[in-house]
């Protein structure tokens, strides 16, 4: 399979799974007073870009880094492994404490296995000190569950957390996705959309520390207006005591094609109380967003002209300020949140990072289609400081990108598609402040797998 990535959401897509079971042990909308401050926040700039849990978060360690790579296990079935990389040794390991195991996706193989739990298109983070994992289970003919998972740092074993959602299975229904998941103060909080309702998307939040999950309660659309297919939480950043989420909403003309109504809705819970809030400030649509410090930095796309612009929100002010106006480019695509190859601001809180065609996408030669692969780094007043990754612009006609940044460093997954160019393929970091100063050498760490023969 020469691109593992495409299969591995076709198949995840595939499987069998219809409603949603009463029997998940969820608790109703119920806030929490467990809610803990001092643990950490989410990684706004290192979270999967909308509608894919398959790239690759950076989980950095003390002296290395854990990873996913594609494996090919006994029954020639492809899995995401575990994997840790030493970066005095420049090696990587399966991330297994068994002696003398042989990674093959055996019950007991932290790295490869977890009994019958599959980690296709699913979550893997690096949080607090531990590993975690979203793994569905489907061994059972007649149900499929999504539970949390969790190891140490040595890969010693894979644990239950907690059951985040069962549903029922049958041979014709198809399984849900997990529409955006993320970390943030000792919770996890995960979308999952039922594909055999209308995508009809739940919002759970699982305590780790106690296992306990509960469903969050999400406004409903006005008489006529419905939720867009694929659209609903498919954007998620939480900052201090909220969690934000998006909606859109669209109302169909007698034909069902065109939007009469068309607006994307900003949400945010607060963790502690309860309350659910409406940003009405946010124009009807936009690209992406993302928050820091109750001040919300969002794009919007102006695909006739090929521009985008950059703006804030204050809340706590109530005040918009353009940071950045119609910026010029070649083709843009993506005028909606939802879409992969929108123009994406990310932040590690220290700057902002705009990516043209997402945080991860595909450049292929000379394909007037797609959206311009294109980079800027701003700082949190909105000031330009960089245009383009210097040092970063591959000579391949066929490549696909991830971008992640943490604590101002960058960190940016290449692969070459086209298989030309093999020692381009890599995990690259690079220091922020150091690329804006001049630098132009990148350090290369693993290499991530992304094809299988």
């Amino acid at each position: 399979m020469k691109k593992v990535l495409s299969v591995i959401l076709a198949v995840f897509t595939a499987l069998a799974v219809t409603a949603c079971s009463e029997e998940n042990g969820s608790l109703s909308d119920n806030p929490g007073n467990d809610f803990d401050s001092t643990l950490p926040q989410c990684e706004p700039a290192n979270l999967p870009d909308a509608g894919n849990l398959i790239r690759q978060c950076i989980m950095k360690g003390e002296d290395g880094f854990y990873y996913t790579d594609m494996t090919m296990l006994a029954d020639k079935n492809v899995t995401r492994a575990l994997c840790y990389y030493d970066m005095t040794t420049q090696t990587s390991i399966p991330l297994c404490a068994k002696p003398q195991c042989m990674h093959d996706g055996n019950d007991f193989c932290v790295a490869t296995g977890g009994g019958a739990y599959s980690f296709y298109g699913s979550l893997t983070a690096l949080y607090n000190g531990c590993i975690y994992r979203l793994g569905a289970d489907s061994s059972d003919a007649e149900e499929w569950k999504l539970s949390l998972l969790r190891t140490d740092l040595q890969g010693n074993e894979l644990s239950e957390v907690a059951t985040i959602c069962t549903f029922k299975t049958s041979e014709d229904s198809i399984k849900p996705q997990i529409a955006s998941a993320l970390f943030h103060c000792g919770k996890l909080f995960a979308a999952v959309s039922d594909m055999e309702n209308n995508a009809k998307t739940t919002l759970y939040v699982a305590d780790i520390a106690s296992g306990d999950v509960r469903t969050i309660n999400m406004p409903s659309p006005e008489e006529g207006v419905t939720e867009a297919i694929g659209a609903t939480c498919s954007d998620m950043i939480a900052d201090g005591e909220w969690l934000y989420y998006t909606m859109r909403h669209v109302k169909e003309d007698k034909y069902h094609f065109y939007f009469e109504y068309d607006r994307t809705m900003l949400y945010r819970y607060n963790v502690r109380t309860g309350v659910t809030e409406n940003i009405p400030a946010m124009p009807d649509i936009y690209s992406s967003f993302t928050v820091v410090h109750d001040i919300i930095y969002y794009t919007t796309v102006d695909t006739s002209n090929n521009t985008f612009s950059l703006y804030s929100y204050d809340i706590k002010k109530d005040k918009t300020e353009a940071l950045s106006e119609k910026v010029q480019q070649e083709c843009l695509k993506g005028e909606y949140l939802y879409q992969q190859d929108k123009v994406t601001v990310c932040t590690d809180r220290s700057y902002l990072y705009v990516c043209t065609n997402g945080m991860e996408g595909q450049y292929v030669k000379d394909n007037g289609l797609q959206s311009d692969v294109d980079f800027y780094i701003y700082d949190m007043e909105g000031k330009e400081l960089l245009h383009g990754l210097t040092g970063m612009k591959p000579d391949s006609e066929n490549y696909s990108y991830g971008f992640s940044a943490i604590d101002g460093t960058i960190y940016f997954n290449l692969s070459d598609y086209d298989m030309t160019g093999e020692e381009l393929t890599g995990l690259y970091t690079v220091n922020t402040e150091d690329l804006i100063n001049g630098k132009t050498d990148w350090t290369k760490l693993y290499v991530l797998h992304q094809y299988i023969a």
